[in-house]
């Protein structure tokens, strides 16, 4: 083989390499292989602390690779606006469903975290999981010839409307989900049997809530969403 020709085939070997080199740091790494998510930006050293109110300056668009995006990972920069992170925050964070209220579930000053002892739950969803959103009907016990029977309400006497679900208890205090794996079989199976929601309410009608159970009603819970 020709010197000259030695020459060509080592510079044409050479183009092809540095070739895919770039095409892989240029093209395949940023738009195939990666993705992008929604990181935390502070200053280097702090820390952005629990219950702080999102803003856009406090967080950027990043792309990463897939294999090193975590499960429940944010892509929507819009979704994190004005929402409330649940723990504290380091700059480059990428910022998951866990770490951030996406879902509004952390109650504001007004709300609270209201458990359903289910001695006082008429019906309730077997499918329900957290992040449902729920609404809540009274059902009132009537007794008639010494026989107690329930008074069920019409779809006009809805007490409260799209209220949203932030636990579901077993009775052991377990979370219900699909799977150990977490809500990835579409509510199939669960991982045990709901007992006890915890429904995010306004204080009032948490206290009117109390009043109408100590009455003998029972809640008829019914998942709309």
């Amino acid at each position: 083989m020709k010197a000259s020709l030695r020459y060509i085939i080592a510079f044409l070997i050479l183009l092809i390499g540095f070739g895919g080199l770039f095409g892989y740091d240029l093209y395949l790494k940023p738009y195939v292989f990666s993705e992008k998510v929604v990181k935390v930006k502070v200053t280097s050293g702090e820390y952005l602390p629990k219950n702080h109110e999102l803003t856009l300056g406090d967080v950027y668009l990043d792309s990463v690779e897939k294999k090193d995006i975590p499960k429940n990972a944010v892509r929507d920069i819009r979704l994190v606006e004005k929402k409330i992170l649940n723990a504290n925050i380091t700059d480059g964070v990428i910022l998951t469903d866990s770490l951030v209220d996406v879902d509004d579930l952390e109650p504001n000053k007004n709300e609270g975290i209201f458990p359903i002892p289910k001695e006082s739950i008429y019906a309730i969803n077997g499918s329900l999981r957290s992040r449902d959103k729920v609404n809540l009907y009274l059902v009132k016990s009537v007794k008639a010839d010494g026989i107690r029977t329930e008074e069920l309400p019409s779809n006009d006497d809805v007490f409260l409307t799209d209220v949203t679900v932030n636990y579901v208890r077993t009775d052991d205090n377990n979370d219900v989900q699909d799977s150990e794996n977490g809500n990835n079989n579409n509510r199939f199976t669960s991982t045990g049997k709901v007992s006890t929601p915890e429904l995010k309410m306004a204080k009032t009608d948490g206290q009117q809530l109390k009043k109408y159970l100590e009455q003998g009603y029972k809640l008829w819970i019914v998942r709309v969403e």
